[in-house]
């Protein structure tokens, strides 16, 4: 596929933006109603309940620069939906928590998320989903190498 043959349709970027971005179109108005927004989610849904995760992480995991993920987690912490604390053997490393107000807001944005997923994959097996998953993750992983 080059120059004058180049159809943006059979480029498989081109399927992943757009379903990617059909999905944030599709979610962020239902977040919205509960109070939350994209970037909160995002943490919400990196932090596992009961355990402690980097703000580097976090970044990692929702695709955001550090600066801007810790300007998201102050906020949050600010609304009382996660704490920090410096790491224990690393103190410069800041661990962000999830509060019970977090875990609550987590639950109530995974079930918004989980009926968007489950009408995405309606028509889908189980097995193309595991093969889907694993063809993401190899063309994610030689992305990296």
């Amino acid at each position: 596929m080059e120059g004058a043959d180049f159809d943006a349709r059979r480029w498989p970027f081109f399927w992943i933006t757009q379903t990617a971005g059909r999905y944030v179109r599709t979610v962020e108005p239902a977040l919205r109603k509960i109070g939350l927004d994209i970037p909160r989610w995002r943490v919400l849904m990196c932090v596992a309940p009961g355990q402690a995760i980097s703000v580097t992480e976090i970044a990692e995991l929702a695709i955001a620069k550090v600066p801007t993920m810790l300007k998201i987690i102050q906020r949050m912490e600010a609304d009382g939906l996660v704490a920090c604390a410096p790491r224990a053997i690393d103190g410069r490393v800041t661990e962000v928590t999830l509060t019970a107000s977090g875990l609550e807001a987590r639950q109530r944005a995974w079930a918004i998320a989980e009926k968007i997923y489950e009408k995405a994959f309606a028509k889908t097996t189980d097995s193309e989903e595991a093969r889907l998953n694993k063809l993401l993750e190899r063309i994610y992983t030689s992305l990296r190498d």
